[in-house]
């Protein structure tokens, strides 16, 4: 791709969505290289001719925003997390779009489950001067997310706080000192006050009835227990996996995405065409139905009714949850993007 022309390059994005037509599944590392390079043959032609090529140019880097941020946790493996490459992502998204709230406060989180709390501080501190810069930026935080870039960023701020404390109390010199850093309990209680309600908050649980807060326990204890007649979306740490009763079947990032839409945001009166899907990507209508048929599929083989009912609206193919099926669907709040 680096030798090649723009418009080679858009022979490469063509072919590349044709196979994924073919497929019925997105090739994110290509897509992701692919528009990297053409968004450097764009730029220097913006500067030239900005009113010739800016469309053209915001259109490849809202597409490369998107695909950093939604699926560069799965570049290594579409059924399994990777935080390191989603932390390589969410970097490469601020390059692309400088004042990104959502990626600056997802690398806060990656960096305080890291203990890297002089980092996560300073992400979480970006979080939040972005909110502020730009409040109808498309990647905004929501108001739990607002609440939690605070908490997160007063408990890294005590994390270092207590490490200086101690290394102080550690000093022969700080004998000289005329204030007194040996009282450092009522920094231990306000990071364990605060850690406490960021676990028992750690993870949305919404059903026929809204949307509650929960505990990552609570999310393994719902789904251990398996209750009747009942679909379980888990979007675990690591990997995707839907549950109904005694059956299981591990999802890829798109499958999850695309069952999570069906679940919340369709119903037999109004069922999900392409269009709920292309809200950055245009998806082709055979790449769309390949989709959905995947995954219903699968849920089939691995023992599931079929949940997931086929009907004709808008003079589409379309998709809709079966609601006679109660249904969790589990998230952390920190990896909501609205």
């Amino acid at each position: 791709m680096r030798s090649g022309t723009l418009e080679e390059l858009e022979e490469i994005e063509q072919n590349l969505l044709d196979e994924e037509e073919e497929t019925g599944q997105r090739n994110y590392s290509m897509r992701i290289e692919l528009y990297k390079e053409m968004y450097n043959r764009l730029k220097p032609l913006a500067r030239k001719q900005n009113d010739v090529y800016k469309n053209y140019i915001e259109n490849v880097q809202q597409s490369l925003v998107y695909d950093l941020i939604h699926y560069g946790t799965y570049l290594k493996t579409e059924y399994q997390k990777d935080d390191h490459l989603a932390a390589i992502c969410l970097e490469d998204a601020l390059k692309y779009d400088r004042h990104n709230p959502i990626a600056a406060y997802r690398l806060g989180f990656l960096s305080y489950k890291q203990k890297n709390y002089s980092s996560a501080l300073l992400y979480f501190e970006n979080a939040l001067r972005f909110q502020r810069y730009d409040s109808s930026h498309k990647y905004k935080l929501n108001s739990q997310q607002q609440v939690n870039a605070h908490l997160y960023l007063t408990n890294s701020a005590l994390y270092i706080a207590q490490e200086s404390a101690k290394k102080l109390n550690q000093l022969s010199a700080k004998e000289n000192l005329e204030i007194s850093y040996d009282d450092i309990d009522s920094l231990y209680t306000k990071i364990f006050e605060t850690e406490k309600y960021l676990q028992r908050n750690a993870f949305y649980n919404i059903t026929k009835n809204g949307k509650i807060k929960c505990s990552k326990k609570e999310c393994e204890k719902l789904v251990e227990s398996q209750p009747p007649k009942t679909m379980i979306l888990y979007f675990n740490d690591r990997t995707i996996v839907a549950v109904y009763e005694d059956k299981e079947a591990v999802l890829t990032g798109d499958q999850g995405n695309m069952l999570k839409q069906f679940i919340l945001n369709s119903t037999e009166e109004s069922p999900l065409t392409r269009a709920a899907f292309s809200i950055t990507h245009n998806i082709n209508l055979n790449t769309y139905i390949q989709s959905a048929r995947r995954l219903r599929n699968k849920l089939i083989d691995n023992g599931f009714p079929p949940m997931i009912q086929t009907t004709r609206y808008q003079d589409e193919t379309a998709y809709y949850f079966d609601e006679s099926y109660s249904y969790h669907v589990l998230y952390r709040v920190d990896e909501e993007i609205e």
